[in-house]
């Protein structure tokens, strides 16, 4: 057979489905509350954000753990174009790490600055999107 003799069709194909979170419920759920829920290891103590069911240092269960919602910019890459879900916000984004009050974590999230100003160091407060569905749906922002 040659390639002229291949028959091909373009198929498009969707699914729709709903995702469970599982473990990491409390967390999405707390998104969707406006509140930042990390986990403490029952174990050792060491406080995951994002939060997780089982701790990764000793492997003991994970308690969910309400946090405030607060955290410190640690490093920041100021993004040339916000991405879609924070456009509307009409301010300069970076993507950035931060370490949230009273985790042992740090954390790869959005923070939008109308100042524009990213510096190391800066407190930050968490503001939330009105629909959650990904661990993106919320970003930081000056006080």
């Amino acid at each position: 057979m040659s390639m002229n003799d291949l028959f091909e069709a373009e198929i498009i194909d969707t699914y729709h489905y709903r995702l469970s979170y599982g473990g990491q419920s409390p967390f999405f759920n707390g998104l969707a509350a406006g509140k930042l829920v990390a986990s403490k290891c029952t174990g050792c103590g060491f406080v995951w954000m994002p939060m997780r069911p089982i701790c990764s240092n000793c492997y003991e269960k994970a308690e969910p753990l309400m946090l405030a919602n607060r955290a410190e910019l640690l490093t920041s890459i100021v993004l040339p174009n916000a991405p879609a879900h924070l456009a509307h916000l009409d301010a300069p984004v970076a993507s950035a790490l931060v370490r949230i009050d009273d985790a042992d974590t740090c954390m790869k999230v959005f923070v939008v600055m109308p100042d524009g100003d990213f510096r190391k160091g800066r407190q930050l407060v968490a503001r939330f999107l009105p629909e959650v569905q990904t661990i993106a749906d919320f970003y930081f922002t000056a006080p």
